[in-house]
């Protein structure tokens, strides 16, 4: 099963891009929900939702949409076992309707891949009350047979970052679930000074096409792809996710599944 989605859904710019004019942002999940299969949530990253917002989540998408959540950025660098339960309680109700895929987990390029950081990962795993721990490294290292061999043991998803160029993406599937995000390919001009540039970024529908073969492997090796885009800027993410929709269906290995 391969699910399609953004990263966030609540972007004034998708009007009428994706989101029709008259549509209230009141509505924006629900007509989200019924387009794409899965989300990323970055807010989390920052504050501990109130679990009645998340019980919207739910209403909005009648239990169809699969979410990920970004951790709390303090758990990336620190053992704070008492905001993991926190941030964990918090999402029960997508736990307890079945979409909650997994929560997210991104570390700096100094995170190196070693012995003590590894041992951290599992730490922050355990701390996560179950839910399927997926983790992005800024540190090429851990973009290896060997590290995913080593989170492999752990049962921690990679998620696999598509943001340097063609034939540059490692795709490692690591868990029952497989993470890949399409970032946009400016990064060297990102590294360069001009910090608008990362996610403002459009995909051929080529560009997805060569990408077919990695996402197909994924599917094979963990049985279950969630397949975010974040390049939100002027649609580009919707544009995207929805040409990549059509890829999937018109390939030869089958088609994809956006409804569940």
């Amino acid at each position: 099963m391969i699910l399609v989605g953004t990263c966030g859904f609540q972007y004034k710019e998708w009007v009428p891009v994706f989101y029709p004019k008259s549509l209230d942002p009141a509505g924006w999940l629900r007509h989200y929900s019924r387009v794409f299969g899965c989300c990323e949530i970055g807010f989390t990253g920052y504050r501990i939702p109130e679990t009645s917002s998340i019980q919207e989540f739910v209403d909005e998408t009648q239990g169809g949409t699969q979410f990920v959540f970004r951790v709390p950025w303090q758990l990336a660098g620190e053992n704070r076992e008492d905001l993991a339960k926190r941030f964990a309680a918090a999402l029960w109700p997508l736990k307890d309707s079945g979409q909650l895929a997994g929560a997210l987990a991104q570390f700096p390029p100094e995170f190196g891949f070693f012995g003590e950081n590894f041992e951290r990962l599992r730490r922050l795993r355990d701390s996560l009350g179950g839910m399927q721990l997926i983790v992005e490294f800024g540190c090429s290292d851990w973009l290896s047979p060997k590290a995913a061999r080593h989170l492999a043991s752990a049962r921690i998803a990679l998620a696999c970052v598509d943001e340097n160029g063609p034939g540059k993406t490692f795709f490692g599937a690591t868990a029952d679930l497989a993470y890949v995000r399409f970032q946009g390919r400016n990064r060297c001009r990102w590294i360069q000074g001009d910090g608008s540039a990362l996610h403002d970024y459009l995909y051929s529908r080529a560009e997805l096409a060569a990408a077919l073969p990695g996402i197909r492997g994924l599917e094979r090796q963990s049985g279950r792809v969630l397949v975010l885009m974040n390049n939100p800027w002027r649609g580009q993410a919707v544009i995207n996710a929805r040409m990549l929709l059509e890829l999937l269906k018109a390939d030869s290995d089958g088609p994809a599944d956006h409804s569940c």
